[in-house]
Formats: structure tokens, C-alpha cells, sequence
């Protein structure tokens, strides 16, 4: 679940600074842990709303980021997902060497001929 509409900063700092003790400014930028930890621990007694002011930027860019790539990404009906797996190659380019066939064991080489005694 996620909003059609870019996350504004002016907005998170509101939402910071009046609801931020229960997490509301985390759960307007999709943070619901965080705002769920928020809200049971009272902004993570207070040190976590404060240090927040500091964060939001970085956590609205962020926000945006996701909705953008969700927007360009998960938006268009492509059906599902199609993962190419390579095969092996059956056939060989007429420049290449036909691969290595082994040949049935013929025994040790032997000599052109016996020696012979006199």
C-alpha cells in the first residue's frame, strides 16, 4: 500500500512536530516498523523524535524514491515475470572444432615390427 503522491518535507515536519511522539510523520513516509515502535515506546522516549528532525530530508528522499521506482516499475501490466535461463550449446559454429569424441581403448602402441635375432 502506497500513496499515488510525492512525500512533501513541509508536511513530514508537520506531522513531526505535533504527531511525532506517536510516529505519525513515520507512517506518512511508509516507515510502519518504525512508526509502530514509535507509537509503543513514545517516539522511542523522545530521543528517536528528536534526533528525527535531523532525518526527515533524507527519509522524504527516500520515500520519493520508492514510489518512483514502484510507479516506473510495478505500474504496467508485463503479466509475470520471465527469467531467461541459458541453454547449452547443441550445435557448433562451422569455424569451431567439433567437441572431443572418445575413441574405444585400442591397447598400447605397438612396434612397426618385432626385432628379429640372427
Amino acid at each position: 500500500m502506497h500513496s499515488n503522491e510525492h512525500k512533501s518535507i513541509a508536511v513530514a515536519y508537520v506531522l513531526w512536530f505535533f504527531l511525532g511522539i506517536l510516529g505519525v510523520h513515520r507512517f506518512y513516509l511508509g516507515r510502519i516498523t518504525s512508526g509502530v515502535v514509535y507509537l509503543l515506546t513514545a517516539g522511542v522516549f523522545g530521543i528517536g523524535w528528536l534526533v528525527d528532525i535531523c532525518l526527515i530530508p533524507a527519509m522524504v528522499e527516500e520515500a520519493n524514491a520508492r514510489h518512483d521506482y514502484h510507479h516506473h516499475h510495478h505500474h504496467h501490466d508485463q503479466g509475470p515475470a520471465v527469467i531467461y535461463v541459458p541453454q547449452p550449446q547443441t550445435t557448433y559454429p562451422s569455424y569451431a572444432a567439433a567437441p572431443y569424441q572418445p575413441q574405444p581403448y585400442a591397447g598400447p602402441p605397438m612396434a612397426s615390427a618385432p626385432p628379429t635375432y640372427h
